[in-house]
């Protein structure tokens, strides 16, 4: 079965924000990707694949780090949620990207662009409305605790960024045992 992708025009949106990051155009990635099939297996609602190409695709913005990360806030342009980023580093060249896909409601062989992103993946941000247990909220938070986006003044809502961590309230009633030590600075 052929699948097709569609690219709306919230998607496009979307991706001006992770449109530096490819060293060609996310979109001609994803054409070549879905012309050669490999959207073709899915059935799920909601896909996330993770790709890895032959060559360097493009610089992933997502770093671990450290205690003494320099960690600030913001919100991304076009985005509602805070981000956590480390200032003062560098991305590295990555041949992985990851494409996150839904099911269109009118065709079961049309998905949806939701994201595409140099890089292994990450989980969902926190504050992220989709998150719909408390084994997704605390792998979130976990995840989050010690990665970062890499601080890019250019796709950032320079108002909003913060060095104190917007969504500690999320922590409240987790049980404190599955935390390693999370620190909300």
């Amino acid at each position: 079965m052929t699948n097709k992708i569609i690219i709306s025009t919230r998607s496009k949106i979307h991706m001006e924000v992770h449109q530096n990051d490819f060293f060609i155009n996310w979109q001609e990635i994803l054409k070549i990707y879905e012309e050669e099939g490999y959207f073709n297996h899915l059935s799920k609602q909601s896909e996330k694949l993770i790709i890895t190409a032959p060559e360097p695709i493009g610089i992933t913005s997502l770093i671990n780090t450290e205690e003494n990360s320099e960690i600030v806030y913001a919100k991304r342009k076009e985005r509602n949620l805070y981000t956590r980023f480390v200032k003062n580093r560098k991305g590295s060249i990555t041949h992985s990207f990851v494409v996150v896909l839904n099911k269109t409601r009118n065709n079961n062989n049309q998905y949806l662009l939701v994201t595409m992103f140099p890089g292994n993946g990450a989980y969902k941000e926190p504050e992220d409305p989709t998150i719909s247990t408390k084994r997704e909220l605390i792998e979130s938070l976990l995840f989050w605790e010690d990665h970062a986006l890499v601080f890019d003044e250019s796709t950032i809502e320079y108002s909003t960024i913060t060095p104190f961590c917007p969504y500690k309230d999320l922590y409240n009633g987790l049980p404190m045992n599955s935390f390693r030590g999370l620190k909300l600075n």
